[in-house]
């Protein structure tokens, strides 16, 4: 197969195929060939990425991830996406080892985030795992941009269990809580935009969307960023607009 590019997935399982869904629905198609070329690499096995950053006593995941993007330099694939938040905590290894481009989803989002124009510094909410938030990944760039970022205080735990309990563990998304969330961010905070840094809340986005243009989602974002870059093989391929309901 020519022309692809590799998807390292399984963090998790519904978040990958909830990506999957997005940069097929975000390609204009008419027949199966219009269709992009990709391969996926659903490894559920990978350790907890979270779990890692907390306490490097717990497994790593860092090998699995090489792994995976030593079997992507073997079917040459153009460039590589990971459809996990927190896994970018390993970017700089993993960029090292690959042959083609990581496309890299934080500072996709937070370049999202960033467009509005104001007079004055931003405030950028982000709603991620623990690991992603310890980890610094989207506090850095939001600084380096010369903004500001927001995190939840009291509200960390209830992220969490949204993110594992509901999401991972039972498939469920609990519309109350996941908009309660956001809410505190925008309205307590007074964020001007708020990130869904972790890919379970993209599928909570799905399942219970916020209506809100200030509600950047990380994943969408990737697979906008993914559709354009593949595209340039099948130029006749068109990137479609957002829909107002997402699914």
């Amino acid at each position: 197969m020519k022309n692809c590019f590799g998807i390292i997935g399984g963090m998790g399982t519904m978040a990958t195929e909830d990506f999957v869904h997005t940069v097929n629905r975000l390609t204009v198609t008419h027949r199966d060939q219009d269709y992009l070329n990709y391969v996926i690499l659903n490894d559920a096995e990978i350790p907890d990425r979270t779990a890692y950053i907390l306490d490097h006593n717990c497994a790593n995941p860092l090998p699995s991830l090489e792994a995976d993007v030593q079997l992507l330099n073997q079917l040459g694939v153009m460039f590589i996406v990971m459809t996990c938040n927190t896994a970018h905590y390993f970017i700089p290894a993993l960029t090292a080892l690959s042959n083609v481009p990581i496309l890299n989803m934080p500072a996709l989002a937070v370049t999202a985030a960033c467009r509005s124009q104001q007079p004055r510094p931003l405030r950028i909410g982000i709603l991620a795992t623990t690991g992603t938030l310890e980890s610094q990944l989207y506090q850095q760039l939001i600084r380096s941009n010369g903004h500001i970022p927001v995190i939840p205080n009291k509200q960390q735990a209830q992220v969490m269990t949204l993110i594992y309990d509901d999401i991972k563990q039972r498939d469920f998304v609990d519309r109350v809580k996941f908009h309660g969330l956001i809410d505190q961010l925008l309205n307590a905070a007074d964020c001007d935009a708020v990130i869904l840094g972790c890919t379970e809340l993209s599928v909570a986005q799905d399942a219970a969307p916020y209506d809100s243009e200030r509600i950047i989602d990380a994943q969408y974002e990737l697979a906008r960023a993914t559709v354009q870059r593949a595209q340039a093989t099948k130029p006749a391929l068109i990137l479609r607009r957002r829909p107002s309901i997402r699914r």
